[in-house]
């Protein structure tokens, strides 16, 4: 099925704010890969984007997140997360009333 992104969130704080649920199980997922930065503020983006710069970021952080809709309407969130040696897109959709995180890349970052 086709899907249109509808929203892009390049600020962690604000997507919390509205799909906080999504990101849980995003990071369910992910286990000890990652965690949701709910005190995430622009002094945080700037440290994070220090490390990812001099290839020190070791854990993945938040990247951006968007919203796709389908002919249905909402349809899924994929967060996008890095570090300095990868990169990983999470897609998490609602289905029969569960939410359902699914891997969709990791790739290999090389610096």
């Amino acid at each position: 099925m086709n899907e249109d992104m509808k929203e892009y969130y390049q600020n962690e704080e604000e997507f919390l704010d509205e799909f906080s649920d999504f990101a849980r199980e995003a990071a369910k997922l992910l286990k000890d890969e990652w965690q949701p930065n709910y005190g995430c503020s622009d002094k945080a983006r700037k440290n994070r984007d220090y490390f990812l710069s001099r290839g020190e970021l070791y854990s993945l952080t938040f990247d951006s997140a968007a919203t796709y809709h389908d002919r249905n309407g909402f349809s899924s969130v994929q967060i996008v997360l890095a570090s300095s040696k990868r990169i990983v897109t999470v897609r998490v959709k609602r289905e029969d009333g569960n939410l359902i995180a699914e891997k969709i890349v990791d790739k290999k970052v090389e610096i």
